[in-house]
């Protein structure tokens, strides 16, 4: 064996040996080192070492358990709230400084769907798992059947408390500073011997029956229209019933959510995580109930989920929650914070909504009728856009007098869509008047009108605010429909004085279907949306005619000799001079021309 054979055979039998010794010395640390600490979700629940001797976690008969059940209540400048210790959660939050806010027996309204009469439930066990503000630990159990003990610190603070599997829970709720705030605090203490990972889930509930929900032909536009909201980083995020029974639970934000909420039109239950720690995530769900084929209602729930936290042996870490539950009115969301301010959904438009909604607010300020505040508010839009609308209604009045021409045009081309069109602009450019000067103005308007239709839609203020007479809330639709049928009445009038280039049964048609089509619609919209609309179109026809006698005067003004060139019309034929008219026409005009120079 020469020396390199026996170099290689060497280099072999020192990395085996080097092999052997370091698999010999793994498995002898292995051997010694400490158990590794046990997970949460591995981690046994046994009274005894674990919880520093405490009981096992108590399981009573239903009967036993709702005789332990006690009410904490708390009392607020703006509302009444109940706390169970059964569900562990709010029952009852009734609004009680603005009469207002009262249901159909004139009682104090319950902003908690989940806890009135008609909801799907049977029996107090049932109703108890559809309360706000109930909670959950990740990774821990809290039986379904606990009993919280609570304890009634003062007027506006209720604290519960709960021991079990290896923590123990106090939870204190102290109403804010602001309306209808009521602030949830959850500290979880950790009492077993090892550490523990959790996190906290908050969840609220809102039914609301399919009848309600419907409102009639325009669905969308009902109060009770509801839905579960997600507001994380600075998106918004809401889901209505359709999206959330067919897909399941949404699921949105990473680490960066700031509310978790069921709302409606004009309410909503909110849970919005502490400014300086956001949750992790929202969950959006609905559930149809009794079920989807027969269902007379639709339970909605949303949940705010923290991150997961790790808690030493002795250790503690505490949970801060801002819960709004009353109306979707503007300052009390400011002066609340966290984000809340978006619960109102103005729209697309909802810069320019906001400020509407605003005006509108400075003007009831000085006129106490909300009624007479729209009336004035779109009198005043109405005279801020009068440039514009002034160059629609200009364009609008010199095509009616041409509507003679038109007609004649429409029946000599009726069968020529082409030589129509030509024989139409040409007569346009004739008079000077262009087509789209009626239409770009009212394309500029539109996110103004479009603003103001969403902000009275949407607005509180109007909730059960009367105007005069039968209109006792410009927030419900027109109980006798007259305001419908007047503005159907109006549109009709503006259809009339509004000139067209469609066929005649075209235009007949446009003249009775798009009036009633509105009027229909209206029957179910607030009856202070269709005041607006009714005050707007009587603006526009009084604009309309305020346009035809400026333009009569200009006419009268200019003259006969100019007014006599205006009357004449070239025949909008085929083009040829082949005709008797055609020819007898000329000299005619000729002599006209000549006798208007001189």
């Amino acid at each position: 064996m020469d020396n390199n054979n026996r170099r290689t055979l060497a280099l072999i039998v020192v990395a085996v040996g080097i092999a052997v010794l370091y698999y010999t010395a793994t498995e002898l640390l292995d051997s010694e080192a400490p158990p590794e600490t046990p997970q949460t979700t591995d981690a046994p629940d046994e009274p005894s070492d674990a919880t520093h001797g405490e009981a096992a976690v108590e399981h009573l008969a239903p009967e036993a358990r709702l005789a332990r059940r006690v009410v904490g209540t708390i009392v607020a400048d703006h509302y009444r709230a109940e706390i169970d210790n059964l569900g562990g959660g709010v029952t009852s939050f009734e609004i009680t400084n603005d009469p207002r806010f009262t249901d159909d027996e004139g009682n104090p309204l319950d902003v908690l769907t989940t806890s009135t009469p008609g909801h799907p439930r049977h029996g107090y066990d049932e109703q108890e798992r559809y309360e706000s503000l109930r909670m959950q630990l990740g990774g821990i159990d809290i039986p379904d059947d606990a009993v919280w003990e609570l304890d009634q610190v003062s007027e506006r603070e209720v604290h519960l408390t709960w021991s079990g599997n290896g923590v123990r829970v106090v939870r204190a709720f102290v109403a804010g500073q602001g309306p209808y705030q009521l602030w949830h605090t959850v500290r979880v203490e950790n009492t077993a011997n090892y550490e523990r990972t959790t996190r906290l889930e908050l969840e609220a509930w809102h039914w609301v029956e399919r009848e309600d929900e419907s409102g009639g032909i325009i669905a969308s536009r009902s109060s009770y229209i509801s839905h579960g909201a997600c507001l994380y980083g600075d998106e918004t995020e809401r889901k209505d019933r359709g999206k959330l029974t067919e897909d399941g639970e949404h699921g949105y934000g990473d680490g960066d959510v700031r509310i978790a909420a069921v709302e409606n039109v004009y309410f909503t239950q909110a849970m919005a995580a502490d400014t300086g720690a956001p949750a992790a995530r929202c969950a959006l769900a609905a559930t149809d109930l009794p079920n989807s084929d027969d269902a007379i209602g639709t339970l909605f729930r949303s949940r705010l989920l923290y991150g997961w936290e790790a808690i030493e042996p002795g250790g503690s870490h505490t949970y801060r929650t801002l819960a709004y539950m009353g109306p979707k009115a503007p300052d009390p969301l400011h002066l609340a914070g966290h984000g809340l301010p978006e619960m109102i959904d103005l729209g697309f438009f909802a810069l320019i909504a906001n400020q509407l909604a605003r005006l509108l607010g400075v003007l009831h300020q000085y006129i106490p009728n909300w009624g007479l505040a729209i009336i004035l508010l779109t009198l005043m839009i109405r005279l801020t856009l009068f440039p514009l609308t002034n160059l629609s209604f200009s364009s609008m009045a010199k095509m009616r007098r041409l509507k003679p021409e038109m007609d004649r045009i429409n029946q000599l081309y009726k069968d020529d869509a082409e030589k129509k069109g030509a024989a139409t602009m040409e007569l346009y450019r004739k008079h000077k008047i262009n087509p789209l000067a009626g239409c770009l103005p009212s394309l500029v308007q539109l996110p103004v009108w479009w603003a103001l239709y969403t902000s009275l839609s949407t607005n509180i203020e109007l909730y059960h605010m009367p105007f005069y007479g039968w209109l006792v809330d410009l927030s419900a639709p027109d109980p006798y429909y007259v305001l419908p049928l007047c503005l159907g009445v109006l549109m009709h009038v503006q259809q009339r004085l509004s000139p067209t280039s469609m066929d005649p049964t075209q235009a007949k048609m446009m003249m009775y279907f798009m009036p009633i089509m509105i009027t229909v619609f209206m029957l179910f919209l607030p009856s202070g949306l269709c005041l607006y609309m009714l005050t707007n179109s009587g603006l526009g026809i009084a604009q309309m005619r305020l346009n035809e006698y400026r333009l009569q005067r200009e006419v009268n003004a200019a003259g006969p000799a100019e007014s006599s060139d205006d009357d004449e019309e070239e025949d909008p034929d085929d083009g040829s001079d082949d005709s008797p008219n055609s020819q007898k026409r000329r000299p005619r005009r000729k002599r006209k021309v000549r006798r208007g120079r001189a």
